[in-house]
């Protein structure tokens, strides 16, 4: 049972697959990797404004590559009192040489297994690549983290074979999703330009597969033109892109 029913969420755009999901009693931060520094100010806007806000905090992390995990966010947790780690059970590996666990409480998520408090619900799906990628429910709004899961086909550096492999894989991890999570309020979901031409295939197969309402690229460097071209994939799907040109570029939903 849910504290308060919330009909609306604002999701901001970080950095790269950093996102913040703002309910009004509590915030999400996913894969965070590096601040934005929004509207001319000289502190980020994730320690300006989320770190310092009064309501819980949740840190997520799909999985240990430096581009999606920054150890930052443990220090976090000195200034701030009501924060809870869900990671990717693939990240205890990095940390455990690393880091000092005793005085953090981290919640470690294998592939299918859930955490659930007040608030939300977190459950850990499968990737393509490292860790996994994170189904989150709150009240009637439903949130997909891909983390690295997509179509990481290569069809333009591999043999056909070699990239049906990869694409195979993904197609596997998408059915296993589809099977619990038919629709989502909005997918966040890599649209990765090294890919080739067709950098958008992932996402296009994402979005027939699952009903998404709203898409938010990343994973696309600063490359904000050439993911606008997902907009017509989206609309046959009836999805709305949320259309990036900026960090720290917020949307209601």
């Amino acid at each position: 049972m849910y504290l308060k029913n919330e009909k609306n969420m604002i999701v901001t755009y970080v950095y790269h697959s950093c996102c913040v999901i703002e309910f009004e009693t509590f915030s999400i931060i996913v894969d965070y990797y590096k601040d934005a520094i929004k509207d001319g100010d000289e502190i980020g806007w994730v320690r300006k404004h989320i770190l310092k806000k009064k309501e819980p905090l949740y840190v997520l992390c799909t999985h240990s590559h430096g581009d999606h995990f920054n150890e930052e966010v443990l220090s976090w947790s000195r200034d701030k009192e009501d924060i809870t780690y869900v990671f990717s059970k693939e990240v205890v590996n990095t940390l455990k040489d690393t880091f000092s666990l005793k005085d953090e409480k981290i919640i470690y998520l294998d592939k299918l297994e859930e955490y659930k408090d007040e608030n939300l619900k977190i459950k850990a799906f499968g990737s393509t690549d490292a860790g996994a990628s994170f189904y989150i429910e709150h009240n009637d709004m439903k949130i997909f983290h891909a983390g690295d899961l997509n179509n990481w086909h290569w069809n333009e550096e591999v043999s056909k074979e070699e990239s049906f492999v990869f694409e195979n894989q993904y197609i596997c991890e998408l059915e296993l999703l589809s099977e619990e999570v038919s629709e989502v309020d909005v997918a966040m979901f890599p649209l990765d330009p090294r890919l080739g031409k067709d950098f958008m295939l992932g996402g296009e197969q994402f979005v027939n597969k699952i009903k998404t309402r709203n898409f938010l690229p990343l994973h696309f460097g600063d490359n904000y033109e050439l993911i606008q071209e997902f907009e017509p994939v989206a609309l046959a799907a009836n999805c709305k892109l949320l259309k990036l040109d900026h960090k720290g570029q917020s949307f209601k939903i």
